[in-house]
Parts: C-alpha cells; sequence; structure tokens
C-alpha cells in the first residue's frame, strides 16, 4: 500500500455532508408526522370529559321546603317543587328556544325572559310561543343515604292538550315513579 493510498479518505464507510442532511430531513419530516398521528389519535379518545355529571345527587327530601326551590338553578339548571303530595324535578330550560326561565313566587309562574314563554309551577303552558311544557326529570331517592337522586337526561315529556289556559298536563299521571317522588 502507497503511502497516497493510506492519506486518501475511505469514502465508503464516512458519511458525506448530503447524507447527514438526507439523514437529518428525513428524520424530522417521520417524527413531524409520527406527533400528528398520535396528536390526533388522543383528540379522538379523550381522557376527560369537562361536561357536567348528567346523574346527581342534590340533598334528601326534607332539605326542601314547599313550593319552588331555586338553590340549584344555576349550578344544575333545575328546580325543585314539593308541595303535599310530594316531590319533583322541573327542568330550567324554555321548550320554545332554550332560555333559562324564572320564578315569579308572587305570580306563581315560570316566565322566560327570551320571548315571554310562561308557565305555572307544574311546568305547564299559560302563555307565550312555547309549544310545549316543561320538563320533569327523572328522580329518585337512592336507599344507601336518603338522598334525591335526578337524572338529567332522563325527562317526562308528555303530550299537551290544548286547553282554554293553554297547553295543559293534568297533574296525576304525571306524578308516577320515576318523575315523582311521593311524600312520606
Amino acid at each position: 500500500m502507497s503511502s497516497e493510498d493510506k492519506n486518501k479518505p475511505n469514502k465508503s464507510s464516512e458519511m458525506s455532508r448530503r447524507k447527514f442532511f438526507n439523514l437529518i430531513g428525513w428524520g424530522g419530516l417521520l417524527a413531524s408526522v409520527g406527533g400528528s398521528a398520535v396528536g390526533t389519535y388522543k383528540f379522538m379518545f379523550p381522557t376527560v370529559l369537562y361536561e357536567p355529571p348528567t346523574v346527581f345527587k342534590i340533598g334528601k327530601a326534607a332539605d326542601f321546603g314547599m313550593g319552588v326551590d331555586e338553590r340549584l338553578k344555576k349550578e344544575r339548571q333545575i328546580w325543585v317543587v314539593k308541595n303535599d303530595r310530594g316531590l319533583y324535578v322541573l327542568i330550567a330550560i324554555c321548550r320554545h328556544l332554550g332560555c333559562t326561565p324564572n320564578w315569579f313566587p308572587d305570580q306563581q309562574r315560570f316566565r322566560c325572559p327570551c320571548h315571554g314563554s310562561i308557565y305555572d309551577i307544574y311546568g305547564n303552558v299559560r302563555g307565550g310561543p312555547a309549544p310545549r311544557t316543561l320538563w320533569r326529570a327523572a328522580v329518585s331517592i337512592d336507599a344507601a343515604d336518603n338522598q334525591i337522586s335526578v337524572n338529567f337526561l332522563n325527562r317526562q315529556d308528555p303530550d299537551p292538550e290544548s286547553t282554554a289556559e293553554g297547553l295543559t298536563v293534568e297533574e296525576p299521571p304525571r306524578e308516577t315513579a320515576p318523575y315523582f317522588v311521593k311524600s312520606a
């Protein structure tokens, strides 16, 4: 072997500048595609749900007084109504366009501020453009701690009759389980 051969670099074992930048470029592209694929997969299956629970406990029946209780209107979007026969939960969503009505105890009426729908204490329509009565949520008493459990998605929605007073549903058929808890 001559002295020139010893000083000449071995091209097969060394990486050229072109090969090095090709390797960096393709590696970066593959890393970017892989990261995007993992991000898309995680987006399709989130690990955290940011919606409020649809089944929740509101306390014991003795915690609520007679009439309409508005304590849970902002937090849970419900009213708890208690009368001599028992307790039911009205969902605070107007059936016209989904606004939140307000309770006026002096008039014994729910009034929607958006378009003027008027409901009585049973959720019957007494005026305005609402086409249906207010929903009632399913309620039950948990045997473990005697608290009232509300299922927000299980709603009572009977067909109302048109009367001179408005859209009305007779009360006795509505006072059935799971939409009504009878007094003990």
